[in-house]
């Protein structure tokens, strides 16, 4: 095709430009590589690293460029097709950079698998499974990487604010929903606590004896995620709310347990902690009626520490002393004298610690909380410790304020499918029956099956080691008669949206999903039926040419407006909330040991840093490169490929495409610019 060529209308230039980008993807990049001479006669510093990347560009020269006339016609100006280099094979064309990159669904995938905690290689390989190979991907392992990076750079700063904001749309939009949160006056992030409706639900239902531990590992930013748990109508665990706290401090609970009594309108009438003295006061200052059960596990396991190793050892002592301190079929004044029998048997009536902990007998002895509702199913907060270890398995200590959430919500949610996966075995199964007693029939039609498998060894043992005696008093309220439907099921899924959705991004994921859903079952029902599958993929690949037609007609969005969306909110200009680094915790201690100055000079002599391709500066790269963060060009400017201004006129909006140039399909919303074209090969990017 001649230079200086007319086209008519739309479809013309779009053939034309198909057809020219089929061919760049054969070729390499034009330009060459900048040379950087190192003078070996000269000793370089110690920690200079030079990256040895290999260049692809040759000089090629092969280039078509249109412009836009004042007659609304298309103008083919210039048009270069000789290339000085071999073509890439066919096999390889998916290496190549043009032919690859991060679409909308590698973008879903890595979020998706982030809030599993799968980091972005591991998604990649799932990928390559699903998609039959890795040529059918559509990107590499380098690309899923800088995509999970870049999205963490666009959190950056912003991270406790867009926590913050996300939790506050929930509040915003979703029905009781609570969250309160405090900051300092540098506008820190002291403490934080949420709860949404079906917590609130269990808590009344379920909150008869609550566990919180603040042991938990902490995050990032070495905050303490405390988890709030009860037991439900199946004994297992349940969330009932959750809380980030900066601090161990007694007014921080203080606080903590004020914004739980204002999300629940009442304090639970047990909670079970450790020997915090700060949890302590705040519980005696915030909630004088409440009891506060110390952790009898924690307190056990104190006894070789305190009482000494060879009592201990001595197994009739442990014995005996767990015998009375753990059952809960003693009464108080029973417990009083066997207590005193054992110290005076083994000689520790004036042990100190046993005395004291003696005095404290009404906050951790099982014989003195007999009157109170469900406290026999927790004594210790080992439900908590448990609780953490099931958050942890989809949880990262390392992950931002933004990425837990996603992973608190999609552990929430498992949560509830087993609470709602319990609920459908008690409804629609019949445990078996080991006798032909009528209270063996009733507890069955009224307890959950776990808790009827239970009961049902009780009734065993008691018919063969127990005689039938008269109770007058037995503890139990009349809306209790059965637990089988103590809470509705929630809507599955509503955990995971905050229902504030100005751009249907939901609305958009929902259709995603179904289509998807549709796409799978009738290939599952056409599995079998060679000609009728060939026929539906006919019928998909026709809406092909309608999807690019699409493409053509609408902008796409932003990488920036895609951040957005996955992570459900956008930072502000400023940040208004910060993150608080380095808070040290009890019981924390000391992350690395200590070195010497000497052993930190032998370590740093071996260290090869990382020199940043723009600024020549050491310690970072270029992505992350302070002076290339530039705001978004305003409206009329364009850079040419060597980053310097291009101006264009009124009349000629030009169009250049060069048939070797670096070119993106994102080139409207890159965060970054680059200094020359030496430095934007794609080794650069990776990590």
């Amino acid at each position: 095709m001649a230079s200086n060529t007319l086209i008519d209308g739309v479809d013309d230039i779009e053939l034309i430009l198909r057809i020219t980008f089929t061919k760049l993807t054969y070729k390499l990049e034009e330009g060459q590589k900048e040379f950087r001479p190192v003078d070996t006669l000269v000793e370089q510093p110690f920690d200079r690293w030079v990256r040895r990347v290999p260049s692809k560009r040759t000089g090629c020269q092969a280039a078509i460029r249109i412009k836009l006339t004042d007659d609304k016609k298309y103008l083919l100006y210039h048009f270069k097709e000789a290339h000085n280099h071999d073509f890439v094979h066919e096999e390889d064309l998916h290496l190549l950079k043009e032919n690859r990159g991060i679409n909308r669904a590698h973008e879903k995938m890595i979020n998706k698998m982030s809030n599993l905690n799968i980091g972005p290689v591991r998604a990649f390989n799932i990928m390559k499974e699903v998609y039959g190979g890795f040529d059918k991907v559509g990107a590499t392992k380098v690309d899923f990487k800088n995509f999970k990076k870049e999205l963490n750079l666009f959190i950056g700063e912003f991270d406790a604010e867009m926590f913050v904001k996300r939790l506050m749309r929930k509040k915003e939009f979703l029905p009781n929903f609570s969250c309160e949160y405090e900051t300092t006056d540098e506008g820190v992030l002291k403490c934080i606590f949420w709860a949404n409706e079906d917590m609130k639900r269990n808590y009344y239902v379920f909150g008869d004896v609550i566990s919180f531990d603040a042991t938990y590992k902490r995050n990032k930013y070495n905050k303490m995620f405390v988890p709030f748990t009860g037991i439900d109508n199946h004994n297992r665990n349940v969330t009932l709310g959750a809380a980030i706290l900066g601090s161990e401090m007694a007014e921080t609970y203080i606080w903590l347990l004020k914004a739980i009594k204002n999300a629940y309108g009442y304090a639970p009438p047990v909670i079970v902690t450790d020997q915090d003295p700060a949890m302590k006061r705040a519980i005696a200052d915030v909630w004088p009626e409440l009891r506060h059960r110390l952790c009898m596990w924690h307190i056990m396991d104190k006894l070789t520490t305190k009482v000494g190793a060879a009592l201990c050892s001595n197994t009739y002592f442990r014995k005996r002393l767990s015998v009375v301190v753990w059952t809960d079929s003693l009464l108080h004044e029973a417990f009083e004298i066997e207590w005193a029998t054992i110290l005076n048997d083994f000689g520790l009536t004036d042990h100190e610690w046993l005395t004291y902990m003696y005095g404290l007998r009404e906050s951790w002895i099982p014989a003195y909380y007999r009157e109170e509702e469900m406290s026999g199913l927790m004594r210790t907060s080992s439900r908590s410790e448990s609780e953490n270890h099931f958050f942890g398995k989809i949880g990262n200590p390392k992950c931002t304020l933004v990425e837990f959430l996603s992973h608190f919500d999609t552990t929430i949610e498992a949560q509830r499918h087993e609470h709602r996966k319990n609920d459908h075995d008690t409804r629609y199964t019949n445990p078996g029956e080991w006798s032909v007693f009528v209270l063996e029939k009733q507890a069955a039609q009224i307890y959950t099956k776990t808790i009827f498998f239970d009961v049902q060894l009780e009734i065993q043992h008691a018919i063969h080691r127990c005689t039938s005696v008269r109770l007058d008093h037995v503890m139990i309220r009349e809306e209790d008669v059965t637990t089988r439907e103590a809470v509705p099921n929630s809507s599955p899924g509503s955990i995971l949206t905050d229902g504030g959705d100005p751009d249907r991004s939901e609305e958009v994921n929902r259709c995603v999903r179904e289509i998807s859903h549709a796409a799978e079952y009738v290939v599952n029902k056409l599995i079998s039926k060679f000609d009728h599958l060939c026929d539906f993929r006919d019928h998909i690949k026709q809406f092909m040419s309608v999807a690019d037609e699409a493409q053509i007609n609408a902008l796409p969005k932003t990488r920036r407006n895609r951040f957005a969306e996955l992570l459900g909110v956008a930072p502000e200009s400023t940040t208004i909330i910060r993150v608080l680094v380095g808070t040290r915790f009890k019981g924390c201690g000391s992350h690395k040991r200590l070195k010497s100055q000497k052993e930190r000079a032998i370590s740093q002599s071996g260290t090869k840093r990382r020199q940043c391709s723009l600024c020549k500066k050491y310690g970072h790269n270029r992505v992350t490169c302070w002076k290339y963060i530039v705001a978004v060009p305003e409206a009329g400017d364009s850079r040419n490929a060597k980053g310097n201004e291009a101006t264009i006129g009124e009349g000629d909006a030009a169009t250049v495409v060069e048939g070797d140039g670096p070119g993106s399909n994102n080139a409207d919303d890159v965060f970054y610019t680059f200094g020359n074209d030496a430095d934007m090969d794609d080794e650069d990017m990776a990590e």
